[in-house]
């Protein structure tokens, strides 16, 4: 491996995640929520009593945005986060980007690794990678004021999966020669790629607008006829899906089993189109599983896969990005013997 400083960032709908620490293969990851409203000059109401929040100004095109583990702490109830195709290209994007750079505390960085959904991985690689590479302001607390970032790499979201699973479970060389089918769960989109080894299939890769914010979605409006108001929060039940647990409103504990049923309905719909695009799978070897919806999709998805075992990574929310960094390892050594 190299001695250049590799790494890696994952600007999801619902979650920015990022490496900090990589060392004999073990990758330790951040993660932050992707809301960055425009920042205010509030009044500290603490009084020092309160902690600060966990959060970071960061500049994007002249205008203040706050951003970081808190920041759900600076917006309001009406806030939401930006489902938008063309989030990549967004002022909102960079300033999460810009808050991982932070986070990460490297002031320089020769590979940055990024990740774009199946859909439109074509259409922004190549701009993606022209806007992240160079100088960004970032306050670091060891007092440098920018991170100077001098190559960036996109690549599909599921492959950063299979670089992670395959590496990890000590398979790779066998991975590599075999078909699998790599399926990301994230907030926004439902990804899948079709690989022999890491060379995608496109006719049998895709996308859909339909991941876990579509299924929360749904639930919620299930809530909402049931509760009598609008139940708007989608925090609330992501949060007791994730625990196992009921949410509590107005401090009483809401029973939402039957609501689950309706969710699940939602992403068999998803699945459905993911399947169809897959076609007859019997020439797949590995399903692979990601992301942060990976839970709640996998009993959906083995129905539909039945004479497969599906895997889920380890600790899928981090699967992408940790595979992103895994591949930038690979790429940065092979720029390296190129210049020789």
């Amino acid at each position: 491996m190299s001695s250049q400083v590799v790494k890696a960032i994952d600007v999801g709908f619902g979650n920015t995640k990022y490496t900090t620490y990589v060392a004999d293969g073990n990758i330790q990851c951040g993660v932050f929520p992707s809301i960055a409203p425009q920042s205010s000059a509030g009044v500290d109401l603490s009084s020092g009593l309160l902690q600060r929040r966990n959060t970071i100004l960061v500049d994007v095109n002249g205008v203040c945005y706050e951003v970081g583990k808190d920041a759900h702490l600076a917006v309001d109830a009406t806030h939401g986060r930006v489902l938008d195709p063309n989030y990549c290209m967004t002022d909102t994007y960079m300033a999460l980007l810009r808050g991982a750079l932070y986070y990460m505390g490297a002031p320089e960085i020769d590979l940055l690794v990024l990740g774009l959904p199946v859909n439109i991985h074509k259409q922004y690689q190549k701009q993606l990678e022209e806007k992240a590479t160079g100088r960004h302001p970032v306050p670091f607390r060891s007092g440098e004021q920018e991170c100077v970032v001098k190559n960036v790499k996109v690549i599909p979201q599921p492959i950063g999966a299979f670089y992670d699973h395959s590496t990890q479970s000590g398979s790779y060389d066998r991975m590599r020669a075999q078909m699998n089918l790599l399926i990301d769960v994230g907030f926004y989109t439902l990804d899948w790629v079709v690989a022999n080894g890491v060379k995608m299939n496109d006719a049998r890769s895709g996308a859909e607008n339909g991941g876990m914010s579509a299924v929360l979605q749904t639930m919620a409006k299930s809530i909402s006829e049931e509760m009598g108001e609008a139940m708007t929060n989608l925090k609330l039940i992501d949060d007791a899906l994730v625990t196992g647990t009921n949410p509590c409103f107005y401090g009483k504990e809401f029973d939402i089993t039957e609501h689950i049923k309706g969710g699940k309905k939602k992403a068999e719909q998803f699945v459905s189109v993911l399947a169809n695009r897959v076609g007859s799978s019997f020439d797949i070897t590995n399903i692979i599983l990601a992301g942060g919806g990976a839970a709640f999709f996998k009993d959906v998805l083995q129905d539909k896969f039945k004479k497969h075992t599906i895997v889920t990574t380890d600790d899928p929310v981090f699967a992408n990005v940790r595979g992103f960094q895994r591949a930038g390892g690979s790429l940065m050594d092979q720029m390296l013997k190129t210049r020789k």
